[in-house]
């Protein structure tokens, strides 16, 4: 009889084991996937900007590979004729914007309001997993000095505060766990929210903008400087 109990704890013992390990697998697993999705994908929809008390809503498309990132606000006719960029804005080996309506905002050293760092560690999934993801399975969170990077319960990106940047992003999903909204807020009275129509996990082929000349100027005496600030306005729609 007492053999016979020694194999039952034996036998649930493993079987225990056997669906902690299958669990854990599970859970690295699913991590994994959604790590993924951020690493190459491409997303079009609606782009609401807030600056200097102005607002600007208009089409855009992302683009996002391991190595690049490029988004483009895009202005158009009606239905979307003679649609071209109102500003492109690239993230790769350099920084670069290019806004041919606005050249002021080429000129502008917006590189440190971009959370570039935390571009670089969404660039490797495979790097992200091996490094911190015991962590984020644990902690549900990666925190590493200024950055503070928070997941969902089943994985998904939640939100990244960056303070050394200033910037601050919370992402949200469709009720089929779908990429939905992105907003980002950058200082004080700057903001973006992306409202994702579609998104594709592909590998997308990015074309670099030229480099720019950034400066440390303010970006509201760059705008006032011959008129500028008038013509931001009625881009805006104000």
């Amino acid at each position: 009889m007492n053999r016979i109990l020694i194999l039952c704890l034996i036998f649930l013992s493993l079987i225990l084991a056997s669906c902690a390990a299958f669990q854990k697998f599970s859970e690295e697993a699913l991590l994994r996937s959604e790590l993924k999705k951020w690493e190459s994908f491409t997303g079009n929809g609606i782009i609401e900007v807030s600056a200097l008390g102005f607002s600007l809503r208009k089409p855009f498309s992302l683009a996002k590979s391991e190595k690049q990132m490029r988004i483009d606000v895009i202005e158009g006719g009606i239905f979307g004729a003679n649609a071209s960029p109102l500003i492109s804005m690239y993230m790769g080996d350099y920084f670069s914007i290019l806004s041919p309506s606005m050249p002021v905002l080429e000129a502008l050293n917006l590189k440190d309001k971009i959370p570039l760092g935390v571009l670089a560690l969404f660039s490797s999934s495979d790097y992200l997993m091996e490094k911190y993801g015991a962590e984020i399975i644990r902690e549900k969170a990666i925190v590493r000095d200024d950055l503070t990077i928070k997941f969902t319960p089943k994985y998904k990106l939640d939100s990244v505060i960056d303070r050394k940047s200033g910037a601050n992003v919370t992402v949200s999903y469709t009720s089929r766990g779908d990429l939905d909204q992105l907003e980002i807020k950058a200082g004080r009275g700057i903001s973006a929210k992306l409202l994702f129509d579609d998104v594709k996990y592909n590998v997308p082929l990015i074309t670099p903008l030229p480099k720019g000349k950034a400066t440390e100027e303010n970006i509201k005496d760059l705008l006032e400087q011959g008129g500028m600030f008038e013509m931001f306005k009625g881009l805006l729609g104000k």
